[in-house]
């Protein structure tokens, strides 16, 4: 019987090392889900969905923007992930691709999401310069939420569960 309980536990924990991957579907502009395992991506920050800011003196849908260029990107693709943790909802968090795309990066690239490095394990294969030289890259050039008065996503939910309490 221990035997059997230390190979499940060797095959749960290698799970969690492990790529999941397959067809995915777009939840949000940083969260996608595959085989109905929602996963977070891992090194950023998008606009909520219902977050917008200004862009020209007009309001700007962000978090709709996000969720949208994400979706042109992946929605159908297979998406292979290397998970790297678990969030405070318990979510699996990947580092995402699509054959050679760093689904992530493609989005701070975009200026559709922010690099979020600070919460990433100490064990992980995200390039951590190459993340903060594309983000400063797309609000050089006024890039998606770079061309808009926003708040930032993480200060966003902030003022928004504290308004809710």
């Amino acid at each position: 019987m221990p035997a059997l309980f230390a190979a499940l536990v060797i095959v749960h924990g290698s799970a969690e090392a492990a790529d999941y991957s397959g067809r995915a579907r777009v939840i949000d502009g940083d969260t996608i889900s595959i085989r109905n395992q929602r996963i977070r991506i891992a090194a950023i920050d998008a606009c909520e969905r219902d977050q917008t800011g200004l862009r020209d003196g007009k309001v700007w849908r962000c978090g709709v923007a996000a969720r949208s260029y994400l979706g042109k990107m992946v929605d159908g693709q297979h998406v292979r992930c290397n998970i790297i943790d678990r969030d405070q909802y318990h979510r699996l968090v990947g580092h995402c691709f699509i054959g050679a795309t760093d689904v992530g990066l493609a989005m701070v690239n975009a200026g559709l999401a922010e690099a979020m490095l600070r919460y990433l394990p100490a064990t992980h294969s995200i390039s951590e310069v190459e993340y903060g030289q594309a983000e400063n890259r797309a609000r050089d050039n006024g890039f998606g939420m770079w061309s808009a008065e926003i708040e930032s996503p993480h200060v966003y939910r902030r003022s928004k569960s504290s308004g809710n309490q």
